[in-house]
């Protein structure tokens, strides 16, 4: 027990730097990166929204191949080949996709979107094994503390590389108007598709912890016959679709309407990382005292609330929409938790198919209704204005209202969710009742 113990401790403190180096590679080659690139190669609207739903559509595949996670090759070496061929196809998409290597921009376009979703589906594969290693690396007790922290590290090396990516795109713009500007994002790319490459160093001399989730030999269809888990799919369906539907407003509305600067914007989002690396560790805290669910209902309830203040800022007072990333900084408690449940409602014995099926289909989700938010944007921009009693509403005021609705609606699921051991209203309500009738008594 003892040598379990110190292997896990060891194993613990790996998977912290590989979070944190993982995040750093991964905001250097960011897919605004990866879209900016694309603009300079002519692409299109129908292009940027293929680069952004497309990963999510391949990454169904993980679901077929999960179960062979352990039958066929074992776990870690399953992991490190899948983050290791992710991360040299990665490596290739700057050299491909540069403009004169293939024939004409739209080659250098198809390339670089063949190669986009090729790494994601390897970099998806290799998540799915890594998910499962992880829930032996900490046991259930201490797990939300674990997923905390090593969210706060990962959001640590998110906002690193953010700011690093944008000021050396900046400052190679400004300092070489003259020279292509792809450059400027290409060489963060590469230079993010290193830096993962080192983070596969750390999960090579973790132990392999073959403990509990060593072996796959369940079926493909294993989640869908599982009723609790089927309950959090279902959460997870619905969060997914509805934050998609409104990413085209989210992201079109600062910038064309409000008037804000790519600064602003990279400042905003640095903000609501640096409060999410804060509140990450006692969230985890929190969690494997009370239980994932009751923490993810408030979370909800409260992150949903940021298309209101989107809603509310206007050019005249724009600082309106400040409010939504202070709220959306409490997406550390779902970064948490959501995994965090996801593993403790997955069988411990086999639970590479439960993790697959449950990224693949909310994937999916969130990338069909991100091309149909983007439909729907433009669709109510024709229609025009809407009337509500006194008030008047365009296409931005309808679907950030909408989204406020759908958002806030998924805390019914939430509470339909049955979480063993976890803090519940009816639990509570029981015990005083028994309380009162005994001090009666």
């Amino acid at each position: 027990m003892g040598a379990l113990m110190s292997q896990r401790r060891h194993a613990v403190r790996l998977a912290y730097l590989n979070g944190l180096l993982w995040a750093l590679g991964n905001g250097l080659a960011s897919t605004t990166l990866v879209v900016y690139l694309a603009l300079d190669l002519g692409a299109k609207g129908r292009d940027i929204s293929l680069i952004l739903a497309a990963p999510q559509l391949v990454g169904v595949l993980r679901w077929w191949v999960a179960p062979l996670i352990g039958r066929i090759v074992e776990r870690k070496r399953f992991c490190l080949a899948s983050y290791l061929g992710s991360v040299l196809l990665l490596l290739t998409l700057p050299i491909l996709s540069a403009p004169g290597v293939l024939p004409s921009p739209r080659w250098s376009l198809a390339a670089l979107v063949a190669i986009w979703c090729t790494y994601h589906l390897l970099e998806y594969l290799g998540t799915v094994a890594l998910w499962s290693w992880l829930a032996d690396m900490a046991p259930g007790r201490i797990r939300g503390r674990f997923l905390g922290r090593r969210e706060a590290w990962m959001q640590a090396g998110r906002i690193v590389s953010m700011l690093l990516a944008g000021t050396f795109a900046y400052q190679w713009r400004a300092g070489h108007p003259d020279a292509a500007r792809w450059i400027g994002y290409a060489v963060p790319a590469a230079v993010g598709a290193l830096m993962m490459l080192v983070a596969i160093v750390p999960l090579g001399l973790a132990p392999a912890l073959a403990s509990e989730s060593a072996a796959a030999t369940g079926r493909w269809t294993a989640p869908v016959f599982d009723r609790r888990f089927r309950r959090l799919l279902l959460f997870g369906c619905w969060f997914s679709f509805f934050n998609g539907v409104t990413q085209s407003a989210q992201n079109i509305y600062p910038a064309r309407v409000l008037g804000f600067a790519l600064l602003s914007m990279l400042l905003l989002r640095t903000g609501m990382r640096l409060g999410q690396l804060a509140s990450a560790p006692w969230f985890g805290r929190l969690a494997d005292q009370v239980g994932y669910r009751p923490v993810m209902v408030a979370v909800q309830i409260a992150v949903a609330t940021g298309p209101l203040f989107f809603l509310a800022a206007t050019p005249e007072s724009p600082w309106w929409m400040v409010g939504a990333f202070v709220v959306w900084s409490a997406y550390a408690g779902l970064n948490v938790c959501l995994p965090g449940l996801m593993l403790k409602l997955a069988p411990g014995t086999d639970n590479a198919p439960h993790i697959a099926f449950y990224y693949a289909v909310t994937g999916v989700f969130y990338a069909v209704s991100t091309v149909l938010g983007g439909v729907l944007f433009d669709a109510l921009a024709a229609w025009g204005t809407v009337r509500l009693g006194s008030l008047e509403l365009d296409h931005y005021d309808l679907l950030f209202l909408f989204g406020w609705i759908m958002r806030t609606a998924a805390v019914v699921l939430l509470l339909r969710i049955v979480e063993p051991g976890a803090w519940s209203w009816r639990d509570w309500l029981a015990s005083r009742t028994v309380a009162a009738g005994e001090a009666v008594g």
